[in-house]
């Protein structure tokens, strides 16, 4: 197994493993890891390095291990509604998916009603002793992100025989207060990979973080730059991002009539030209490798059987529509653009325009520009 570990250390933050249970892994040839995604509003849109960079961990990990990705449907409901949480699971399916990570779905809900059919009293037994325990930090801390929802999900874990289990480093917290719980033990914990990246802004990048700083997709070359002024972020911030992104020793900087690497750049140049190149390097990197994300967080399934689904179909029941969406699936336009282009008066357009941003196909940005919000339909019965 050290080898498994050898060719993703710089990726990962620390393995959580005070039993020695990865060495006894050695002799299997694809063990278990599990990630578990609860669907919440919170990353939307995702398109930031930190998406790129726990998608590229994924990807060099399925080298080595089988992924399994665990969806808490049911403690997604918790924070938003039944049909947001689909639509947000399916989001995340498509990413993955689009990300071409080889990985099998399961879903909470179907777990346990699997077991409230064939049940081991164990199960039940562990999963209601894991909730009501006294030692959980659920008082001072929201349910959603303590160390009871970790409880939760390990009796999910052993069901699904999983060895590993690739979580976010805020979350050690819990996971070490669960295995000082003599009811729980460290024995019914499995390994954990902790993950984390540095943020422009915030200290650390936790479920409580209300704002994410990271050069996004929709940033320009110039306002990453003043982000990163702005923001005082470090070098060593930066060189942290280069080297989870494993792009460490890449020779992505252009230098005079030569190619250099990270390290070697700070040597060469003053911050301020640093700053522009890593700038200038973020936003092509991210434009690259955010096509998939692009593309995947746009997915748009409706139910035909409600509001929202009847307002989607209702809007598109018009040629112009069809040519409106056609044209802001290549780029952001202005209604006036929009008018032009299509060869209909501005006030027609206006309508068209008002009728797919109530059916929140389009949207409008700051700078009055519209843009599609959507490029893939999924119709469901």
């Amino acid at each position: 197994m050290n080898m498994k570990l050898e060719n993703i250390k710089n990726l990962i933050d620390e393995v959580y493993d005070p039993l020695n249970k990865l060495e006894k892994l050695e002799s299997n040839p694809k063990p278990k890891m599990a990630l578990e995604i609860t669907a919440t509003t919170q990353h939307n849109p995702c398109h930031d390095l930190f998406r790129i960079y726990t998608f590229k961990l994924l990807k060099k990990l399925s080298e080595d291990f089988e992924i399994v990705v665990i969806f808490r449907d049911i403690q997604a409901t918790t924070h938003v509604s039944l049909e947001e949480a689909k639509k947000l699971v399916q989001e995340n399916i498509s990413l993955l998916r689009s990300a071409k990570i080889p990985f099998q779905v399961f879903y909470e809900s179907e777990i346990l009603q699997n077991h409230l059919v064939h049940t081991p009293e164990s199960f039940f037994l562990q999963l209601y002793q894991n909730i009501l325990h006294k030692d959980h930090n659920h008082f001072s801390v929201p349910l959603m992100y303590s160390s009871v929802s970790q409880a939760v999900l390990l009796p999910l874990l052993k069901v699904l025989k999983v060895d590993v289990l690739l979580s976010m480093h805020h979350e050690k917290e819990n996971f070490e207060i669960l295995s000082k719980m003599k009811e729980i033990g460290s024995e019914n914990i499995p390994i954990m990979f902790y993950r984390h990246l540095n943020d422009l802004n915030n200290k650390k990048h936790s479920g409580f973080d209300k704002e994410r700083l990271y050069p996004r997709v929709d940033w320009s070359e110039d306002k990453i730059y003043k982000n990163l002024v702005k923001n005082k972020t470090s070098f060593k911030t930066l060189e942290e991002w280069y080297v989870k992104l494993d792009l460490i020793n890449e020779k992505v900087f252009d230098y005079k009539k030569e190619k250099l690497i990270f390290k070697e750049l700070v040597k060469k140049e003053n911050k301020n030209t640093v700053l522009r190149k890593i700038s200038k390097h973020l936003h092509d990197f991210l434009q690259n490798e955010s096509r998939f994300l692009e593309l995947a967080s746009k997915e748009f399934r409706i139910s035909l059987g409600d509001l929202d689904g009847k307002k989607v179909l209702e809007s598109l029941n018009t040629p112009t529509r069809i040519n409106i969406i056609k044209l802001l699936n290549k780029e952001n336009l202005y209604a006036s653009q929009i008018s032009e282009k299509i060869n209909v008066s501005l006030p027609t357009t206006l309508f068209h325009l008002k009728k797919l941003q109530e059916a929140k196909i389009i949207d409008r940005d700051l700078t009055k520009k519209y843009n599609l919000n959507v490029n893939r339909f999924s119709l469901s019965v």
